[in-house]
């Protein structure tokens, strides 16, 4: 990770401790697919992940912490399976934030979480 990365990451996670305790809503953009979640944070960590021989999992990740509901497209909604949701951290791009939302651009897709 370059330092840039590094301060980039460390801003990110202070900005995301501040909304420990707050209900979120997690949307994904992904080319023309977007994936909406909702989480009860409870806790940020980085978590280093098992390799990953396709390179498809990023090697580190910030990890939200607290249960959660999947929403589909079709309207119904599922409990978030790992009560955790994952960022990627590899190929971050840019991070927007303000007091009610965060974007996260990475090379894969764009992450907006709102308070």
């Amino acid at each position: 990770m370059t330092k840039m990365t590094n301060k980039s990451i460390e801003f990110l996670l202070n900005e995301l401790n501040q909304w420990v305790g707050s209900d979120i809503t997690i949307e994904k953009k992904e080319r023309d697919d977007l994936d909406t979640n909702k989480l009860a944070l409870s806790g940020v960590e980085i978590v280093k992940q098992l390799e990953d021989e396709d390179d498809y999992v990023d090697p580190y990740t910030i990890q939200l912490q607290g249960h959660g509901t999947v929403y589909q497209k079709d309207g119904k909604s599922s409990k978030l399976p790992l009560d955790s949701y994952e960022l990627p951290l590899h190929e971050l791009h840019s991070i927007e934030a303000s007091n009610e939302f965060l974007t996260i651009k990475t090379d894969r897709a764009t992450y907006v979480l709102k308070k």
